[in-house]
């Protein structure tokens, strides 16, 4: 397993999925906490802090496939936070029989369509960017 991750607490495995832009130390409030009931694992995606950048196209739910088998991890809870919340959707949509529970916050999800009001603002505020002096 190349991915890096981190383990703390015991019980019940929970992996955390973090969010763009981010590595597994979005966790580092919730993990603790969570560790004290828990088998808190927090990975980080490939390519995002301290694993491996990709040489070929990522399947990041194939990554994560891999990476619970790898572990042996039985039926873990999955939390994912924006991309990472997409990530463990299309995980546990495609592998169902893996996961006991799915926590998502903030999830992107594929296939969605954003309502057109909140993608105009964002399209002003990025087009905003390049004249911000």
């Amino acid at each position: 397993m190349d991915l890096y991750y981190e383990i703390n607490g015991t019980g019940h495995p929970v992996v955390m999925i973090h969010g763009g832009g981010t590595d597994l130390r979005e966790w580092n409030y919730l993990a603790p906490l969570l560790a004290k009931h828990y088998q808190v694992i927090s990975v980080d995606g490939r390519g995002v802090g301290q694993s491996p950048t990709p040489k070929d196209q990522v399947n990041y739910v194939e990554d994560m496939r891999f990476f619970i088998d790898e572990l042996e991890l039985d039926k873990p809870t999955i939390i994912g936070h924006s991309i990472g919340g997409q990530i463990a959707t299309e995980f546990a949509l495609t592998y169902p029989e893996k996961v006991t529970n799915l926590v998502l916050i903030a999830p992107a999800l594929s296939g969605f369509q954003g309502y057109t009001e909140y993608e105009q603002i964002m399209q002003e505020v990025m087009g905003a960017a390049p004249d911000v002096e």
